[in-house]
């Protein structure tokens, strides 16, 4: 049972960071965001800088969770990185009254509940290593 449960785990894993990775990677078309956040008052100069450390960060804490590689660590940073942009993304509450509106609300509960997942994810103290392989061990025997 105990391996059951630590690859429910492992899958939960990958299924969270699944969404997180395809952003970073490009697959999920990134110029709304960059348009909202200019919307927003970011200055146009620092958006792509900003755009470039959030897929970075992204991309590492994401294969970090696939992995098994510090996940709570790599959960609580996506988690970190996803307050502040689902509020810009999906602020539903300044598009009330328009065809916008539901597509914001359904983004803006989407990314509750993966935030929730985060959360979970983040404070559970015994997350399993991706897939048994000690990483000390790994390193060590690495030469660089």
């Amino acid at each position: 049972m105990r391996s059951l449960s630590e690859n429910a785990i492992r899958l939960a894993r990958v299924l969270i960071a699944i969404v997180f990775v395809l952003n970073a990677i490009g697959i999920i078309d990134q110029t709304i965001p960059a348009k909202e956040m200019m919307e927003r008052g970011v200055p146009a100069a620092i958006v792509p800088w900003f755009m470039f450390a959030g897929r970075m960060l992204e991309f590492i804490a994401g294969v970090a969770l696939v992995f098994g590689v510090f996940p709570r660590t790599a959960a609580l940073a996506l988690l970190a990185f996803l307050i502040p942009a689902t509020l810009v993304s999906h602020s539903f509450w300044l598009s009330a009254g328009t065809p916008s509106f539901m597509g914001q609300l359904i983004n803006f509960s989407k990314n509750l509940a993966i935030c929730g997942g985060l959360l979970f994810i983040g404070a559970s103290s015994n997350q399993p290593p991706g897939r048994n392989i000690n990483y000390m061990e790994f390193w060590a025997g690495y030469k660089f």
